[in-house]
């Protein structure tokens, strides 16, 4: 295969992955478990300075939809949570104790005063999985997808003519086999693309069969309370008339 056709479909690779890897980066940004590569577009402003997440704080994962963000100073407090909120602004933002336990503690009043420090960090807590949010996670997954797919077709009939032009004396079939080529890579960056949004609905899906099933549990524990409430009140009410009739 000629030079000028092996770096047309090297640049045709590198677009089309290029693509792929952008699509499902933006599907992570849409946040249902707690994926630390949705925080790599965060910025934190310090001292007019901009700096990456991980430069000013340590991130933990407590939860599968939890992040906790440690600051390597407090006086960043307010700058990560600012900078989190404008990127994120679907998460739920707090600052935590980070003696909470120690101020719990039997011995707690024997801790010296440095040891009980309000030192804060902050917890970034996902989005319940409700219909809507379901409904609109779903919508943008497709959106994204077709706009992803419109992408990798532009790229295959593009560098198609490139390749095109580029053989104006082809050998014997080796326009036949760059084009081949152009449509397996294009065929295959398909199929990783529909892996991607498979994986992605069935993250949104199964978060939102799981909210269901909480909102259920929720209900029927208030029901039970309910039913409880409700027989106790009517025990009491036969012991007073049992008690009046006494008299």
């Amino acid at each position: 295969m000629r030079k000028a056709v092996f770096d047309l479909l090297n640049e045709a690779q590198k677009k089309m992955s290029g693509f792929a890897v952008y699509m499902n980066y933006q599907f992570i940004h849409f946040s249902v478990q707690a994926e630390p590569a949705a925080l790599l577009s965060v910025e934190v402003e310090v001292n007019n300075e901009r700096m990456n997440l991980e430069d000013v704080a340590d991130i933990i994962l407590p939860e599968e939809t939890q992040f906790g963000i440690i600051p390597k100073s407090q006086s960043y407090l307010f700058p990560i949570c600012k900078a989190i909120g404008m990127v994120h602004p679907e998460y739920k933002i707090e600052q935590k104790s980070m003696n909470e336990e120690d101020e719990t503690a039997p011995n707690a009043e024997d801790q010296s005063a440095d040891e009980m420090d309000d030192e804060k960090y902050i917890l970034c807590t996902m989005p319940e999985m409700n219909k809507e949010r379901r409904d609109a996670g779903m919508d943008y997954v497709k959106t994204i997808y077709e706009e992803t797919l419109t992408k990798l077709d532009t790229v295959n009939t593009v560098y198609g003519v490139k390749i095109g032009k580029a053989l104006t004396q082809p050998k014997a079939n080796e326009a036949d086999e760059a084009k081949e080529e152009l449509k397996k890579m294009h065929d295959e960056h398909l199929e990783i693309c529909k892996s991607y949004r498979e994986e992605k609905e069935n993250q949104i899906e199964t978060a939102y069969q799981d909210y269901l099933k909480r909102q259920q549990e929720k209900e029927s524990a208030e029901r039970e309370k309910e039913a409880a409430h409700s027989g106790t009140a009517g025990k009491q009410f036969n012991m007073d008339a049992f008690s009046g009739g006494d008299e």
